[in-house]
């Protein structure tokens, strides 16, 4: 077509060319796996070690911002500090074209936010399964200084055989530096920030349990407990308003299960677990006190009032 004619409106897309390119004489570029609003995660080859890996490459506008280019640096530092089958492992760093990339194990599965969109709701059995490997992974974390600061069902992948894997450590700190960008920017989904990190910034091992106790909250209910269009609303009622107890949402919930979910998602974080590996030995007493009917709970999956159009989390690579 001459160059000043418009593509026709059904025409396919243009290919990428980054497919079948190769970086740092080392990773094939093999296809597309996601996008998101921060970077585009591909399938490649190792050569060098012959197997397949994923290369997280930034959009070439975010270049020029250190907040971005930091954030990746982050994941990358954060990641490689922490040894746990349930971390996603970043093996590698560059730059392409200005472009920073990550090349990180190849994790086959669903996230957590996708199965929740096919189940609705799980049982309570299914919920203290994931919350245990979430926080099995969050305390070797903790172990090593290292905040995620980011939990939610965007990025939780459930790999092989139902086995957990935290992912995206990119706006993880250590607990040293527990603030968030001097930029003052909130950069976690609104529905998952902590009250002391809306009003001070601030972050602590805390601050992770209280993002698990929403996430626990959501497993049980289909939605997480604030809903609006208008995110400044969602993280005004973190601030001011207690998470609802589970047991005053449907009564077969039983109260030692409700008070644990109330616990992480308090709004003083004295009044969580002191870290993940408290949280940890709590879910265990936990779940050795329930009955299997009380295991097997499931309550029936609603939308609810407020939430028929609106997405209860918005995923970023």
């Amino acid at each position: 077509a001459p160059p000043h004619e418009s593509t026709p409106e059904h025409a396919a897309p243009l290919p990428d060319p980054l497919i079948g390119s190769l970086l740092d004489n080392r990773y094939r570029i093999v296809r597309r796996l996601a996008r998101g609003g921060m970077a585009t995660v591909y399938v490649a080859h190792d050569d060098r070690m012959d197997r397949p890996v994923a290369v997280k490459i930034m959009h070439p506008h975010l270049a020029d911002s250190q907040d971005f280019v930091a954030r990746f640096r982050r994941e990358a530092r954060a990641a490689s500090q922490i040894s746990h089958p349930g971390v996603v492992s970043v093996f590698d760093q560059g730059v392409l074209h200005d472009q920073s990339y990550l090349v990180m194990d190849l994790i086959a599965g669903p996230t957590l936010r996708a199965l929740l969109r096919r189940e609705g709701a799980f049982t309570l059995r299914d919920t203290l399964r994931y919350l245990r490997d979430v926080l099995e992974a969050l305390r070797a974390a903790h172990r090593v200084g290292v905040i995620h600061r980011d939990i939610k069902p965007e990025n939780i992948i459930i790999a092989t055989q139902g086995v957990i894997k935290i992912t995206d450590f990119g706006l993880a700190k250590a607990t040293s530096q527990a603030t968030l960008s001097s930029t003052g920017m909130l950069l976690g989904t609104a529905s998952y920030l902590a009250p002391e990190t809306i009003e001070s910034n601030y972050s602590s091992t805390q601050t992770d349990l209280y993002s698990v106790g929403i996430m626990g909250w959501e497993m049980v209910t289909g939605h997480v407990p604030f809903i609006s269009g208008n995110p400044v609303t969602v993280v005004f009622r973190h601030v001011h308003d207690d998470v609802p107890a589970l047991e005053s949402i449907d009564p077969s919930v039983p109260h030692t299960f409700s008070g644990f979910i109330a616990s992480l998602a308090a709004r003083k974080p004295e009044d969580r677990p002191e870290d993940a590996a408290e949280a940890l030995r709590q879910i265990r007493i936990l779940s050795r006190s329930l009955s299997p009917a009380q295991l097997a709970v499931k309550i029936p999956y609603s939308a609810g009032p407020e939430n028929k159009d609106i997405p209860s989390g918005t995923g970023k690579l």
